[in-house]
């Protein structure tokens, strides 16, 4: 098994919610929405609380979520909303990268978890609107 280190592994994430924001942005599908949703959780879950890191995410999902849920009915600006989801990245990105070095990763034990809880999530996706996200917020 190759080991990775803390940072590599937060680089990996990245490199995975920067593609799928990518594929959010030419084609907002729910189905991607909810890759996403997986990875936020799983990043977060990696690193020890952070409040920044939380809102940072919670703004980078409410940005696809306005996405696709407007190009569902057909609703414009899209432009905007295309903007708004590179800023909600770029400042999500920063702030992941700041506190991987400043705060560092979460105890053992629990690295884990996030994965775990984020595929019991994937498998029964009803239950995902009734589950709050951090913050007190659902995230549907």
């Amino acid at each position: 098994m190759l080991h990775k280190t803390f940072a590599e592994t937060i680089d990996e994430r990245l490199r995975a919610i920067g593609w799928l924001v990518d594929c959010i942005g030419l084609d907002p599908t729910r189905d991607d929405l909810r890759d996403l949703r997986i990875l936020l959780i799983d990043v977060i879950g990696l690193l020890r609380r952070d409040p920044g890191i939380e809102a940072a995410a919670d703004d980078l999902y409410a940005a696809t979520n306005a996405l696709v849920t407007d190009n569902a009915v057909g609703a414009q600006p899209i432009a905007r909303k295309l903007r708004l989801l590179e800023d909600a990245r770029q400042r999500f990105c920063g702030r992941l990268n700041g506190a991987a070095e400043r705060i560092g990763p979460q105890e053992l034990g629990l690295k884990g978890f996030a994965a775990f809880q984020a595929a019991q999530m994937s498998r029964n996706p009803a239950s995902l609107d009734a589950r709050p996200a951090w913050g007190g917020r659902t995230w549907a």
